[in-house]
């Protein structure tokens, strides 16, 4: 459909880092792509091989128009003693179709402010990078004899909450009035048990002097539902407005968090020459009539004919699985009211390694990537579904062998040089501070997750056997 293809990053059970004497060097991480086929899902596997276990792929435009794939590598080492230090990250610019390497970048000299990329934008000749860890953002120049070099950067801060930490999660633009939109989220500590969200920034950039011009505001200090949503990560751009999607602190496990909700930031509004105006569509607890309970909010995108796909669901208990539905809305209705369709997850046996979910549209189709799996939806009109499944690649169908058990990152690209360029590009949906961050305590918490769902695979294979002998 329309040339437009997925690519895909995978790793393994371990995600690279499961033994203590190989130094972190396993090279698991592999990219592939995959193809709209109109009823099923075409794989080009292995096009990047030997990778860190977290290597995350985003595709863009360079200045000339050409295709690109920036693809990211986060890099560890241990040392005498077993103390782990964090690396400079590998960054490579490989050209979409053939996937060779035309660019290495030198980190950290050219990109200083870069340490995890977590979304990116292009517009202008330049393309605009934002750093999880680091809650900057970096303008980084695509032309010129010395292409790929930090120009510029903008570091967040939150003054309302200066004993916290804040953290970049994504990046949207309009190119055509100079304006760049950033997403913040803030928090007392991400890694405790019960950590405490404070409401979500998103800032205004001006592209020309690269600095902010506004930023939306606190409203309430009781009542935080009044305030951008607490834990947001989705900043999807329709028109005028920005979308936000948010959990509303932290993920709930077994029970959805009861502050997960959409908001909408109207961009036209200008009546505030420092704030950005947001109102919200709806509370996730609103669908209850519907849904028999209010879920988490976790993405949102819009199709080419008019529509807005939500992605609801939660975890269980123990953050293994993600049950949920996609919504469909009018794009110009998005709340409960206006519901047009809903799709619920198709089931799999076993359903394990959902840490991250997201929706990507292509041409009025719509890819829906959730830990092990990547579906290929067609739209329904007017039956009550949002969506029908076409097919279902797994993780390890995609790059091989079968030890490449997790999706990492999903980048959603085309060849039609029209193209939109100042979409985000990739797609990340929401993903546990343990797979967002790059840090070494986020490193031990993938670890120690990763462990604990294999060996809860392990017992469900156990299981299996045990009554096949019965």
């Amino acid at each position: 459909m329309a040339g437009t293809r997925l690519a895909v990053t995978t790793v393994d059970q371990t995600y690279g880092w499961g033994t203590k004497t190989n130094n972190f060097k396993e090279g698991f991480g592999r990219a592939g792509i995959l193809r709209d086929e109109t009823t099923a899902i075409g794989v080009e596997g292995n096009k990047a091989t030997g990778m860190s276990g977290d290597t995350r792929s985003y595709w863009f435009k360079d200045g000339s128009a050409d295709n690109k794939i920036l693809l990211f590598q986060s890099r560890y080492e241990r040392v005498v003693g077993g103390k782990i230090n964090v690396l400079p990250p590998v960054i490579e610019i490989r050209d979409a179709k053939t996937w060779a390497v035309s660019h290495t970048v030198n980190q950290p000299a050219d990109w200083p402010s870069i340490l995890n990329v977590y979304g990116a934008v292009v517009g202008g000749g330049f393309l605009y990078a934002i750093d999880f860890d680091n809650a900057k953002i970096a303008k980084i120049s695509m032309t010129g004899s010395s292409p790929y070099v930090e120009t510029a950067a903008y570091t967040f801060a939150n003054p309302s909450y200066p004993a916290d930490k804040s953290y970049g999660v994504a990046l949207n633009a309009d190119i055509a009035v100079n304006k760049l939109y950033g997403l913040f989220i803030t928090v007392d500590d991400l890694w405790a048990v019960n950590p405490n969200y404070k409401e979500s920034t998103v800032v205004e950039i001006d592209l020309v002097t690269f600095s902010e011009t506004r930023r939306t505001q606190q409203v309430s200090t009781v009542d935080y539902n009044l305030n951008l949503g607490r834990n947001a990560f989705t900043l999807e751009r329709y028109g005028n407005k920005l979308y936000v999607c948010s959990i509303g602190g932290k993920q709930g496990g077994g029970v959805p968090n009861p502050g997960s909700k959409l908001d909408v930031i109207d961009l036209a509004d200008t009546g505030d020459p420092t704030g950005l105006t947001f109102a919200t569509a709806f509370m996730a607890t609103d669908l209850t009539p519907v849904l028999g309970e209010g879920p988490e909010l976790r993405d949102i995108t819009f199709t080419n004919d008019g529509n807005a796909y939500v992605l609801a669901g939660y975890f269980d208990p123990n953050y293994n699985e993600l049950n949920g539905q996609v919504l469909q809305f009018p794009a110009g209705n998005v709340e409960p009211d206006y519901l047009t369709g809903v799709w619920f997850f198709p089931t799999y046996f076993p359903n394990q390694g959902a840490v991250f979910a997201v929706l990507a549209n292509d041409n009025n189709r719509i890819w829906l990537a959730r830990g092990l799996y990547v579906d290929l939806c067609a739209q329904e009109v007017n039956n009550g579904e949002a969506l029908t499944l076409l097919q279902t690649k797994a993780a390890y169908e995609i790059n091989g062998p079968g030890n490449t058990y997790y999706l990492n990152s999903v980048t959603l690209y085309g060849e039609d040089p029209t193209a939109t360029t100042d979409m985000p590009l990739t797609k990340r949906g929401y993903q546990a501070p343990a797979f967002a961050s790059a840090s070494v305590r986020a490193l031990f918490e993938r670890q120690r997750l990763i462990r604990e769902d294999e060996e809860r695979r392990q017992a469900i294979r156990a299981k299996i056997v045990a009554g096949r002998k019965k």
